[in-house]
C-alpha cells in the first residue's frame, strides 16, 4: 500500500509563496490555472463534458509526504508535512496573507475494510495548525476489482 499526505495551498492574489516559507527546498508542484497551457487543457476537457471548477483560486502549490514517510500512520505523514514549514510561518499567517490550504490524505486499501484512525493527538495537531484534513480512499486492486 502507498499512503501519503499532501498540502494544497491556493491563492487568487499571490502568485508566489512567501520567501522561506519552507524549512528546506522541496519539490513543489505549481499550477497557474490561467496559463495558456492550462486554458488549452481546460478547453480540450470541456469538449468531453469535463469543466473547470469556477470556485478554485488561480494559483496552486502542492507537496507531499510521498517517498519521505513509509507506512500508513496518518499522524506521521501529517506531522512530516507540517514540519516542513519554517517555524517563522504558521498556516494562520499564510491565510492572513491571502492563501488558503488543505491537507489531503491518499489512503489506499484492498477493500477489505478498515481505514484511518483519527487519534486525539492527530486532532490536536490539526487544531494547532488550524488546517482541515480530507481523505481520499482508493482501491489497490486495480482494474480487476
Amino acid at each position: 500500500m502507498k499512503d501519503y499526505c499532501t498540502l494544497h495551498i491556493r491563492s487568487d492574489i499571490k502568485s508566489e509563496l512567501p520567501r522561506n516559507f519552507l524549512k528546506r527546498k522541496l519539490e513543489i508542484i505549481f499550477t497557474d490555472d490561467e496559463s495558456p497551457e492550462r486554458i488549452a487543457s481546460f478547453d480540450r476537457l470541456a469538449t468531453k463534458g469535463v469543466f473547470k471548477r469556477k470556485d478554485l483560486p488561480q494559483y496552486h502549490w502542492v507537496f507531499s509526504s510521498e517517498g519521505a514517510v513509509d507506512g500508513f500512520d496518518v499522524y506521521k505523514h501529517i506531522s512530516w508535512v507540517l514540519d516542513q514549514i519554517n517555524p517563522e510561518f504558521s498556516l494562520t499567517r499564510l491565510r492572513n496573507l491571502g492563501f488558503e490550504f488543505l491537507l489531503q490524505f491518499y489512503w489506499e486499501s484492498n477493500g477489505t475494510g478498515g481505514g484511518p484512525l483519527i487519534t486525539s493527538e492527530l486532532a490536536e495537531l490539526l487544531v494547532q495548525h488550524n488546517v482541515n484534513l480530507q481523505f481520499g480512499f482508493y482501491s489497490s486492486m486495480g482494474e480487476n476489482f
